[in-house]
């Protein structure tokens, strides 16, 4: 949609320079102070503020690295044995640990900015003003979830800092402190937000996105009942549903709009997606996901890429028998014409390795990829997610007898058989199974087997041939990344390295 919140980041980054503070932990820009007059100060100021926030949510192919891969069932190919997903020779230098803190920083000051400034414009809708405030706090958790999830301990920075000298002497606040600053943010937040928006600024925070990522971090700190009454309040809206078909969730001509569920009725399954476009703000994410397969054609063709998420050939073999998921989930063969006709997809680089995903390949849009300006938008929460959500909280507070009319309507849609007669043990180890079909490369598995406490050992566990490197080099402290040496330096030494990375 031309007329969308994708255009809108776009011309709030340019903005945004007026509106930025701090050097290194909080902003790319060091120079752009800010001063009385420099900070919003018209309604139309105030709105750019909030959207230029938007900016920095999966700015980098990094971010999508981290959320996607090592997992137990996704891998980098063997050209691009990155540190940060091999394990090897990964430290404080490492350029991507660096640059994922940093954009991380770089959206809270630019929340920051938002929170501190927008309640003094006077003369303004005060219903607006609220609630881009209370975007700027929802979005402000969001980037600390990201933050805790991947480093542990962090500086809270809950205000614009005056200057670079700001930094020295800054700390590492404990992980329970940031959960705590993250949850006051998304409650504070959800009252003052909006159900929807009109088409002209779909793809900004809604009161059940922050629900939906509120939820997620109740789940992740085991807070089950809590978890559960965020979920709950999404199902019982009645704003969102399943689509029938799978496949109309993926493809950036399908974004934003209504398909038929079960019933025939018209229902949204999207409940908040990060916003790309072409030209003003594309990714690379059809490009990192697709084959290096010659026959394909290259990174400007169908299915063509970098092969740097891929799934592991095992991962064939978690689609039950008739799971209609499997196709998009799962690409082994396609047809690229004349002379090849249809192949079966295989890594030049990367032995054994073929298959792809292909909920970011576009094909049935019929317009061919451009390099590096990948339009397709990135799912943070949709409704399958909070019924799995809902699934497992249950299952974990009282047992999977209420917690199969969740899962089993996800396999319901996915057409395999529902679930019954399982332990709580059992139906555990089906929901993490179900997650992996339902969501892959949708950005959750890593955080999940993290915050299952499982993801080394499910690295080391693997027998793929394809995770040889990533299982014998994995370290139990790699379930945090190190925190950037630079960002130490800029604190005159008060932060303090992750264990393992000195």
């Amino acid at each position: 949609m031309r007329n969308s919140l994708k255009i809108l980041i776009f011309t709030s980054i340019l903005t945004s320079i007026l509106f930025t503070s701090c050097k290194d932990i909080l902003t790319e820009d060091p120079q752009s102070f800010l001063s009385p007059e420099n900070f919003p100060k018209t309604e139309k100021d105030a709105i750019a503020a909030t959207t230029a926030a938007y900016s920095k949510l999966f700015s980098s192919a990094r971010e999508f690295y981290v959320s996607f891969i090592p997992s137990d069932f996704t891998f980098q190919g063997f050209h691009n044995k990155r540190p940060l997903t091999y394990f090897v020779g990964l430290n404080g230098f490492n350029a991507d640990c660096n640059s994922l803190w940093q954009e991380a920083y770089g959206g809270i000051s630019r929340c920051n900015t938002a929170i501190d400034y927008i309640p003094l414009i006077e003369d303004m809708d005060e219903t607006l003003q609220k609630r881009l405030v209370a975007e700027a706090k929802a979005l402000r958790g969001y980037y600390y979830f990201g933050l805790v999830r991947k480093y542990g301990d962090v500086p809270i920075v809950d205000k614009v800092l005056d200057g670079a000298n700001a930094l020295k002497g800054i700390t590492r606040k404990p992980v329970s402190e940031v959960y705590a600053f993250i949850e006051q943010d998304l409650k504070e937040a959800i009252p003052d937000l909006p159900d929807s928006y009109d088409n002209s600024e779909k793809g900004r925070v809604t009161k059940w996105a922050a629900a939906g990522i509120l939820a997620t971090t109740y789940l992740t700190e085991r807070k089950w009942a809590l978890a559960i009454e965020q979920c709950d309040a999404i199902i019982n809206s009645g704003k969102f549903g399943l689509v029938a078909d799978y496949n109309k969730l993926f493809g950036w001509q399908n974004e934003h709009q209504l398909f038929p569920d079960k019933d025939g009725a018209l229902v949204n399954e999207n409940i908040w997606d990060i916003q790309f476009t072409y030209d003003e703000r594309g990714s690379t994410v059809t490009q990192q996901t697709g084959s290096r397969d010659k026959r394909v054609g290259g990174n400007s063709h169908f299915y063509g890429g970098f092969e740097n998420m891929m799934p592991l050939p095992e991962f064939g073999d978690w689609f039950e028998p008739g799971d209609k998921r499997k196709a998009i989930s799962f690409v082994e063969s396609i047809d690229v014409g004349e002379p090849n006709g249809i192949i079966v997809l295989s890594s030049p680089t990367t032995p054994g390795a073929g298959p792809i995903s292909g909920k970011y390949q576009n094909a049935d849009s019929g317009v061919l990829p451009i390099p590096g300006n990948s339009p397709n938008n990135q799912y943070v929460v949709r409704y399958a997610d909070v019924l799995l959500m809902r699934a497992e909280a249950e299952n974990e507070l009282n047992g999977p007898a209420n917690a199969y009319q969740f899962i089993n309507l996800v396999r319901e849609r996915a057409g395999i058989t529902p679930l019954s007669g399982l332990s709580k043990e059992e139906f555990t180890t089906a929901l993490r199974k179900e997650r992996a079909t339902e969501l892959s490369f949708e950005g959750h598995r890593r955080y999940d087997l993290l915050r299952w406490g499982i993801f080394v050992e499910s690295i080391r566990n693997s027998t793929s041939p394809i995770l040889e490197i990533p299982r014998e080099n994995i370290q139990d402290y790699n379930v945090l990344l190190p925190v950037p040496n630079n960002e130490i330096a800029a604190s005159n030494g008060s932060l303090e390295q992750n264990p393992g990375y000195n």
